[in-house]
């Protein structure tokens, strides 16, 4: 136990020693076609050594499906194929799919990631990436990027309606 809160108090006074020298702030804020500002992301600042509090250059947002994780599980389930002999056995995992979405928000260049242990289940996944409508594309510094994303497709027997 005593080894314990040592190792405590250590983790504990580098979380504190981190915090102190680093903070998070809004970065390189966008305007619309309207001149609205947009947020562009957040970013991990450092003080230099002067203490001084430098303002990042480079946020950087993530794709995402067009109305969130919430709104990507609705349509994985609802448009999920199960596979019967796999449901019949009671048998459920996850495959995990990797992708690029594009500057458009279209996807390309699904491949499997990790596997279920189950082919039906990979191929399932790697069909249900693929008829994704377009996402909302990564950004960095306001431009759209290509980037590279990994979902989990979740097959759950006692969940499923086919």
């Amino acid at each position: 136990m005593k080894n314990f809160k040592c190792l405590l108090s250590l983790v504990l006074a580098a979380a504190f020693v981190f915090c102190a020298s680093n903070s998070f702030a809004q970065s390189n804020n966008c305007r619309d076609e309207n001149g609205n500002v947009k947020k562009g992301g957040i970013a991990l600042t450092r003080d230099d050594e002067n203490g001084n509090h430098n303002t990042p250059t480079a946020a950087l947002s993530y794709p995402k499906f067009d109305g969130g994780n919430k709104a990507m599980y609705r349509y994985i389930y609802k448009n999920q194929q199960y596979p019967q002999n796999l449901k019949s056995r009671g048998i459920s995992g996850q495959s995990q799919v990797q992708f690029m979405v594009n500057t458009d928000g279209t996807i390309s260049d699904v491949e499997l990631f990790k596997s279920s242990g189950y082919k039906e289940f990979d191929d399932e996944a790697i069909r249900i990436v693929k008829s994704f409508p377009k996402w909302v594309p990564a950004k960095q510094d306001c431009q759209e990027i290509p980037f590279k994303t990994v979902v989990t497709i979740p097959f759950d027997a006692a969940r499923t309606k086919n």
